[in-house]
């Protein structure tokens, strides 16, 4: 398993904020769109929480999780997971409100293609709850990203609620310019 170097998570930090301040510049919105006409077309699919089925209501944390919508992700999260979520939307909400509102707008933009996970391991845990492995997949900044990922997840009355999640390693290859090296 191969570990990106702390560098080149920042370069490539620094790059995404760069990207993102680049898209929000370069994106045209025509005079009199509405915010609904902005999160439409073939390119953004809805965020929706489904939490019906072990692997759907760790799909809909993960998927509410990259698109910052961190009211959605507590909704089907309980313990750790709830309280990350919790973190992540004090820690915006300190931001100041114009720039939160722009980069709100970014994200929702570049987060918004369509998730696809694929689940290659399910292990039940003591009390019920399972241990989901497998693959996330969805374009980023129209290029492919695919990462390791893993939730635990536990029955709550017929639903189901995500107690943890774990990133593991970006399967994408690193692109030349976030590697540093000259084109």
């Amino acid at each position: 398993m191969r570990r990106i170097p702390t560098p080149v998570v920042l370069a490539a930090a620094s790059s995404m904020l760069a990207a993102g301040g680049l898209a929000m510049v370069s994106i045209a919105t025509p005079s009199g769109a509405r915010d609904d006409e902005l999160t439409e077309g073939p390119d953004f699919v809805a965020l929706v929480i489904d939490d019906r089925t072990p692997e759907r209501a760790a799909e809909s944390y993960l998927d509410a999780w990259r698109r910052r919508a961190w009211d959605q992700a507590e909704l089907v999260a309980i313990g750790e997971a709830r309280a990350r979520a919790a973190e992540k939307r004090a820690a915006d909400a300190e931001v100041d409100p114009v720039d939160r509102a722009m980069a709100r707008d970014v994200w929702t933009r570049l987060a918004g293609a369509p998730l696809e996970v694929e689940f290659t391991r399910s292990d039940a845990l003591e009390g019920g709850g399972i241990l989901l492995s497998g693959v996330a997949s969805y374009e980023f900044m129209n290029e492919p990203y695919r990462r390791e990922m893993s939730w635990v997840v536990r029955p709550e009355g017929e639903l189901w609620r995500v107690e943890s999640m774990e990133a593991g390693d970006v399967l994408t290859e690193i692109p030349d310019i976030l590697r540093g090296s000259d084109l």
